[in-house]
């Protein structure tokens, strides 16, 4: 996220004769489509308000996510969410 907001602020400072909505919704279209959303639905009213916006959501949604685990033997990773498959034995 700091990266597209890095790049769109390198960006935005070469820019001269787009208004600000325009500006605010450009930017809110390079974001993830569940970040893109939640912050076009806040109608923020500045670029800064935008991308304050836009790290706040993401930092929610990393904070929502269910833990997986990793399994050491395999490599895989295992979500405690999901039902776990039985070894079966030749009995």
């Amino acid at each position: 996220m700091v990266e597209n907001i890095e790049d769109f602020q390198k960006l935005n400072i070469r820019v001269k004769d787009i208004p600000q909505d325009h500006r605010i919704d450009v930017f809110i279209g390079t974001l993830k489509d569940n970040i893109q959303h939640e912050d076009h639905i806040s109608e923020p009213d500045s670029l800064e308000k935008t991308f304050r916006l836009a790290r706040k959501i993401e930092r929610n949604i990393i904070a929502t996510r269910k833990p997986t685990t990793h399994n050491y033997k395999d490599g895989s990773l295992v979500d405690p969410g999901l039902p776990q498959p039985t070894r079966l034995t030749p009995q």
